[in-house]
């Protein structure tokens, strides 16, 4: 249960059965609207396309690849091999990080189109570009100006993308290891 809850963006509700009155509540609160809202949208799709210099490692978030993608890199990271991931749940507060392997060029260009559908029942389009910025170094105050944001910029948020990368990372590596059963002396050992 906890794979479809962290690939869905779902919720998990504690009950005894389907019946129980805190489900039935539960379950009600997820589609109501007004004050009382969880602001919960659904049957999201996000798709990436970019320049052919830019392959996509892969993503990390409350998703799942729906079919094999183009610009797809070698090394994967969380959701790879795809250019396009559903998120059957979302709302203001979900994040998902993508991972790129970057060659360098003049021109590198991506475009996120997000499709979902609101808590009202319309379907939403979101379209961001973004486009890699070249700066001259001509001008010392501009391009140390500059510089100083980007570098404040890249900084903050590289802590976040690293510590999603470790917590992935240590998911699959240390969490989802196989056990292996030995026979050592006629007893039995379970090693991880």
């Amino acid at each position: 249960m906890k794979v479809a809850v962290e690939r869905t963006g779902g919720l998990v509700v504690l009950a005894e059965s389907f019946g129980h009155p805190v489900f039935k509540d539960s379950f009600k609160r997820i589609f109501e609207d007004g004050e009382q809202s969880l602001g919960l949208s659904f049957n999201g799709t996000l798709e990436i396309n970019c320049s052919k210099d830019i392959k996509i490692q892969g993503i990390i978030g409350p998703c799942t690849s729906i079919e094999k993608g183009t610009l797809c890199a070698d090394t994967i990271v969380g959701q790879g091999n795809t250019t396009s991931w559903k998120m059957c749940g979302l709302d203001r507060s979900t994040c998902l990080t993508v991972f790129f392997d970057i060659s360098p060029s003049e021109r590198a260009n991506v475009v996120v189109p997000c499709s979902y559908q609101n808590p009202e029942g319309q379907m939403r389009l979101r379209v961001t570009t973004i486009t890699r910025a070249w700066v001259d170094g001509s001008n010392t105050e501009v391009s140390y100006g500059i510089y100083i944001y980007i570098y404040i910029y890249i900084h903050t948020h590289t802590q976040i993308y690293i510590c999603r990368y470790i917590c992935t990372y240590v998911h699959i590596h240390i969490y989802m290891l196989e056990f292996t059963s030995i026979d050592h002396d006629g007893q039995d050992f379970v090693t991880i």
